[in-house]
């Protein structure tokens, strides 16, 4: 018999009909579709990322910037781990507190808003999501959403919730969604969600993070993680992994070396990603 027959035959007696498995097809080509289909803002800040030049703040910090007609600003900058020690600090004050604030406290080169929070009736601000700081679980977080930043001996790394939270001493932070999960490996579904402000934190295959922020008109989050991808795959930067912090009102950045590099933000939050030199 001819085994396409056979195999028609086969699907007949499962119930399943020629006309079913077209529309299943068509569904994942939509859906494949969807997925990969260049999104046209991305693409255009790619483009101005291309024409532009890293340039050098201090050893071991590189900054790189982008901007579009429609109003979208994009401010990264690169650390070499062998420079700069990384940590997630917390409020000075219950109501919140802001980047330029945390930084001065914390002696830091640059401090970015973090992971999500909420608040209480009361006004006071708290975590939502995983958080484990100096062996205190602050935070219970999420089962599955989004990825864990974890602060280990040997560096920074970044873990998808659904490989479960990384167990031991070191400090750990829950954000989502996951952009890029380990490996390189795409990990959005498609475009959904409104142009907002964004905070992204990448880890390259070579160790060095990229701490980025998006702001003015914004961008969803996955034209935001579009630019976080390979150049081979239609992005910028080549991160191995990339999570998306807290963003919206929450985005803003301080870079103590220049002012023109802050964005100050509209909310104070509960939570920072601080960057200190590591000589001090």
């Amino acid at each position: 018999m001819d085994i396409s027959i056979w195999i028609r035959n086969l699907l007949v007696r499962l119930g399943i009909t020629t006309l079913s498995i077209l529309m299943m097809l068509a569904c994942v080509n939509l859906s494949n579709a969807d997925t990969l289909k260049v999104p046209p803002l991305s693409e255009q800040i790619v483009m101005f990322l291309n024409i532009s030049q890293w340039q050098e703040l201090e050893a071991g910090l590189q900054v790189i910037r982008a901007a579009t007609p429609e109003g979208v600003e994009l401010t990264a900058f690169k650390l070499s781990p062998d420079n700069f020690a990384f940590s997630i600090e917390t409020q000075s004050d219950s109501s919140g507190s802001r980047v330029r604030e945390i930084g001065e406290r914390e002696g830091a080169v640059i401090v970015a808003n973090a992971g999500f929070f909420a608040i209480s009736n009361s006004g006071n601000f708290f975590p939502i999501g995983y958080l484990r700081l100096n062996n205190n679980v602050l935070s219970k977080g999420w089962q599955s959403d989004g990825g864990v930043l974890s602060f280990k001996e040997d560096g920074l790394h970044l873990t998808p919730t659904h490989e479960g939270i990384p167990a031991g001493e070191f400090d750990a932070i829950q954000s989502k969604p996951m952009l890029i999960e380990p490996g390189g490996i795409w990990a959005m579904g498609s475009n959904f969600g409104s142009a907002k402000p964004r905070t992204i934190i990448c880890k390259l295959a070579d160790g060095d993070i990229i701490l980025s922020t998006v702001t003015r008109a914004g961008l969803s989050l996955f034209e935001t993680g579009w630019i976080m991808r390979s150049k081979e795959n239609g992005g910028f930067f080549g991160c191995d992994s990339a999570i998306a912090f807290d963003g919206g009102r929450s985005t803003q950045v301080w870079y103590s070396g220049d002012e023109k590099y802050s964005s100050s933000g509209i909310s104070p939050v509960h939570n920072f990603f601080v960057v200190r030199n590591k000589d001090n």
